[in-house]
């Protein structure tokens, strides 16, 4: 029995010298074979019980191949921006198909030398497919699956992971949401003198569009006001303050071909229509009589002419040129509806069209243009809807007026005449008494009009003084209190109205910023289909304004030189398409375009097991989780027990090839010595046979 063990042993000895030969030839073989982990075959005595204490039964060996999976491969660069490899713990998720279902099986894998298919999805060289998390453009894990809300970086599912595809990732455009300007404006500039800057900013379709802000110097000291005109194939733009309050807000209508016999606009309520034959318009609407005209400027300015006539909010009076409906000093052929604190602007262009029923003006759709807050008003109206009683007083820059009926005030009171009975009687009064009685005054500082068309004048007019606030005092008890011209009641019996004009910005003596006004710019209207510019969830945020810091020189600034500007910066970009990736270490993917931008698109896991290297190899250099090794943890890469994510690298094969050949001689030698075991117990045999003879 023993000589046959001692064969059997030998033959043990073969076969497991065998299975050592078998794995350093898979080793040697794939010395180049990216991720490759060599296995290492160990040996395990096979005993046979013993049931004698006099005599020996041979057992023999076994051998116990081990994969190495928890040996770091060095990293190799590549010159492929979508080779990626994992430095440190774990496994990059792979799966069979490139659109996986539940029949497709998700394996483990460390030879990242991905490349694009023919459809664009991320296949290794072993041909299984890159499995990644998808992300918003903030980067934030969104569901595979659309159907579900809360993304689960916990499982592996075709719920939660998708195959990396890079051709779907479309080109983009990023609308502005920051302009910031810097430029020194001179402090000795006169009243009335304007600079300006060209700023380019992009809208929600990735087209430039362009604006002017225009600097004009008030005439307060140390203070400059701002005004940008809506840029070209767009209804509104209104600048506003920090906490949305209206600086200035102006709409256009930019006219591109004549109107024709019968064409209409509806502007604060009035149908204005034109009428090139001289045969009348339709009843109730107001005539335009363009019979005489021969080009689209000259209709455009018959048009401001027709409504400065027909609509007093739009009239010049009193010396003042009204400048709420204007030709824009750019282009002839463009009316800009600039507020001034009166009242909204609504402007409905829908019947603007030519012979052939096609618009005339760019602005298709009904826009409003807001009413300016009070504070940025260069005056403060005052309408009154009836007479003031005897004996109530406004007290005005410090000079106290009494409505009198019967040439009686009190000492020291200066007397407006009501005893004609009438508000425009009043108010002439009032005029006069105000220009006779207080110079800063003169001239057209003090007015009155006719509000809304009422047909009479029945509207106070107090413009801002160089000198600073003042204010306008009522007395207790006042009777038919003013409001607004738009019917806001701001004004109170017994309360105190300060008189200002809170310009866009403000210096201080040292020549740095003290205050900015303006802060926001909603733009509204896009003709090409953008989305408007305001801060609406459903559309793109409005621009922010950046002139600087408050006391620092690090944007506007006004000191004693001429005008500089210093930079005009702003973000946004017009269409890009895709143009590379990049990979983060923490397996975040973000495309980028070649307008500049870019956008997170994927996230690459990494999954970690227990015990790696018990899991069961499968062709092409990939793995499948065993009860040996415990069940997959998915995690976020370089966090953790998980490895960074390395692109533009691969890992190289563990194999030394210099260790396997040393490996190869020993096995060989205990190979050699194995068969002489089995030579030597077969002559044993034969000799054995030899005694029966």
């Amino acid at each position: 029995m023993s000589l046959f063990g001692a064969m059997f042993s030998g033959v043990s000895g073969l076969t497991a010298q065998s299975s050592a030969m078998g794995a350093i030839s898979d080793n040697i073989t794939n010395v180049s074979t990216v991720g490759y982990k060599n296995v290492q075959v160990d040996f395990q005595t096979l005993v046979t019980k013993q049931t004698s204490v006099t005599f020996f039964s041979a057992g023999g060996v076994q051998s116990r191949p081990r994969g190495l999976n928890n040996v770091q491969g060095l990293l190799q660069a590549s010159t492929s921006q979508t080779d990626i490899s994992v430095s440190g713990n774990g496994y990059f998720v792979v799966n069979e198909a490139n659109r996986p279902t539940i029949n497709n099986q998700f394996l483990f894998t460390r030879a990242g030398s991905f490349f694009q298919d023919n459809e664009g999805f991320l296949r290794n060289t072993a041909g299984f497919y890159l499995q990644a998390w998808p992300t918003d453009a903030s980067g934030n894990v969104t569901p595979a699956n659309p159907n579900l809300t809360i993304a689960n970086q916990n499982i592996i599912s075709t719920d939660f992971l998708e195959t990396v595809n890079l051709s779907r990732v479309g080109g983009t455009a990023t609308a502005t949401t920051n302009i910031a300007i810097g430029a020194n404006l001179p402090s000795n500039a006169a009243t009335g003198t304007t600079h300006r800057t060209d700023v380019q900013f992009f809208d929600t379709l990735g087209n430039a569009n362009t604006i002017s802000f225009e600097y004009t110097k008030s005439f307060r000291a140390n203070q400059w006001d701002l005004e940008v005109e809506p840029a070209a194939f767009t209804n509104v733009l209104t600048i506003e303050d920090s906490t949305t309050g209206v600086y200035d807000s102006i709409g256009q209508l930019e006219f591109t071909a004549r109107p024709a016999d019968g064409a209409t606009v509806v502007i604060e309520g009035t149908t204005y229509e034109f009428d090139p034959s001289g045969n009348g318009v339709t009843a109730g609407n107001t005539v335009v009589d363009t019979s005489a005209n021969t080009t689209v400027s000259q209709d455009v300015a018959t048009l401001i002419a027709r409504v400065k006539a027909t609509d007093t909010d739009f009239s010049d009076y009193g010396g003042f040129t009204n400048t709420r409906i204007a030709v824009s000093a750019n282009v002839t052929t463009t009316i800009l509806f600039h507020e001034d604190g009166t009242r909204a602007i609504t402007v409905n262009p829908a019947g603007l069209l030519d012979t052939n029923g096609d618009p005339v003006t760019r602005q298709i759709t009904q826009f409003t243009v807001r009413k300016q807050a009070q504070t940025y008003t260069d005056y403060d109206q005052f309408t009154f809807a009836g007479l003031p009683a005897d004996g109530d007083t406004m007290t005005i820059n410090g000079v106290v007026y009494e409505f009198d009926n019967n040439a009686a005030v009190g000492g020291g009171n200066i007397a407006v005449d009501t005893s004609g009975g009438t508000v425009p009687l009043m108010l002439a009064a009032f005029e006069t008494a105000i220009e006779a009685n207080d110079a800063n005054f003169a001239g057209t500082r003090v007015r009155v009009r006719d509000n809304n068309s009422t047909g009479t004048i029945d509207t106070l007019v107090l413009e801002s003084l160089s000198s600073g606030s003042y204010n306008v005092v009522f007395s207790a008890g006042f009777t038919n209190i003013p409001a607004e011209p738009d019917g806001t009641a701001t004004y109170t019996a017994g309360g105190t109205h300060a008189v200002d004009t809170a310009f866009a910005l403000v210096f201080d003596s040292d020549g740095l910023p003290q205050t900015f006004n303006v802060a926001e710019l909603e733009i509204l209207g896009f003709v090409n289909g953008s989305a408007d510019m305001d801060d609406a969830a459903s559309n793109s945020p409005q621009i922010t304004l950046d002139f600087g810091t408050v006391t620092e020189a690090n944007g506007m600034t006004q000191f004693g030189a001429e005008f500089s500007p210093t930079f005009i910066q702003q973000n946004g970009s017009r269409f890009g398409t895709f143009a590379g990736v990049t990979v983060a270490t923490d397996g975040l993917v973000t495309a980028l375009f070649d307008n500049g931008e870019i956008r997170t698109i994927f996230k690459i896991p990494i999954a970690t097991f227990v015990n790696p290297n018990s899991l069961d190899s499968r062709t092409g250099n990939v793995w499948n989780a065993t009860e040996a090794s415990g069940d997959p943890t998915l995690r976020v890469a370089d966090n953790g027990p998980a490895g960074q994510v390395v692109q533009a690298a691969l890992e190289a094969s563990t194999v030394d090839i210099g260790e396997e050949f040393t490996k190869m001689i020993v096995v060989q030698r205990a190979y050699s010595a194995a068969t002489k075991i089995i030579s030597t117990a077969d002559e044993m045999l034969e000799e054995l046979t030899r005694t029966k003879r």
